[in-house]
C-alpha cells in the first residue's frame, strides 16, 4: 500500500494529469479545484504504481469496472481510496484487495451515524471520530475487495477480529494522525500489508 499526500507541485500535478484517460479527465473536470488536485494527484499515481507492477506504461493502463464501479487492470489487483488531502493506493498479485482511509471528520453526530448504519452491538462501542472512522474505514475496505454496494458492506460486523464473517481478512494500517485506514483481502487468509509513501519523483 502507498500513501499519496496532496497537494502536489503544479508541474507534478500536470505531468500525472497527462497519464489520466478520457474518463478520469472527465471525471476530474466536473470536480473544484481542490478536488481536481486530489484526485489527478491519486489516480495519476495509481497508474505509476501500475505500470511499474505490470511492466508497462501508466497512460497505457486500461480500467475494467466491476457492475458497482469497482476498477480493476489486467495483471494486478487494484484498490483506491482518497479522503481530505490523504491518498491510498495498494496493489496484491492475485486475491481482491480493498483499500480505505477516512479523516475523522470536525463536527460529525459519529453516535448518530453508527446508530444509523451499524449494527446496535457495534454502534456502542463508537466514542468519537477515531472509533467511528476506524470502523467505516475497515467496513469500505471489505466492500471494496470484492466490488459490493457500501449501504449493505455498513451490517458487516468488523470490531470483533481480522476476519469478517469469513470473507474477508481485515487489517488497521498506519496512516497520518487525524485519519484512519484499513485493507482487506477477499478470503479469511491473513494478510501481510507494507505501507510505503509515493514520491512524485518515483
Amino acid at each position: 500500500m502507498w500513501l499519496v499526500r496532496s497537494p502536489l507541485p503544479d508541474a507534478a500535478l500536470a505531468r500525472l494529469a497527462g497519464l489520466l484517460d478520457a474518463r478520469e479527465r472527465a471525471r476530474a473536470a466536473t470536480l473544484d479545484p481542490v478536488g481536481r488536485r486530489r484526485f489527478v494527484a491519486a489516480h495519476g499515481a495509481a497508474r505509476v504504481l501500475i505500470g511499474e507492477r505490470v511492466g508497462g506504461r501508466p497512460e497505457a493502463v486500461r480500467w475494467e469496472f466491476g457492475p458497482h464501479g469497482k476498477p480493476e487492470v489486467d495483471g494486478v489487483r487494484v484498490s483506491l481510496s482518497h479522503s481530505g488531502d490523504l491518498a491510498a493506493v495498494a496493489l496484491t498479485p492475485a486475491r481482491p484487495v480493498g483499500v480505505d482511509v477516512q479523516r475523522h471528520t470536525p463536527g460529525l453526530d459519529t453516535h448518530a451515524m453508527a446508530a444509523r448504519y451499524f449494527p446496535a452491538d457495534e454502534a456502542r462501542l463508537v466514542t468519537g471520530a477515531a472509533v467511528f472512522a476506524t470502523l467505516w474505514a475497515r467496513k469500505e475496505a471489505c466492500v471494496k475487495a470484492t466490488g459490493g454496494r457500501l449501504t449493505q458492506g455498513l451490517a458487516l460486523p468488523v470490531a470483533a477480529g481480522p476476519v469478517v464473517r469469513g470473507a474477508y481478512h481485515v487489517v488497521d494500517v498506519p496512516v497520518p494522525e487525524g485519519f484512519a485506514g484499513a485493507v482487506a483481502l477477499h478470503g479469511p487468509e491473513p494478510l501481510r500489508v507494507s505501507t510505503a509513501w509515493w514520491s512524485v519523483t518515483e
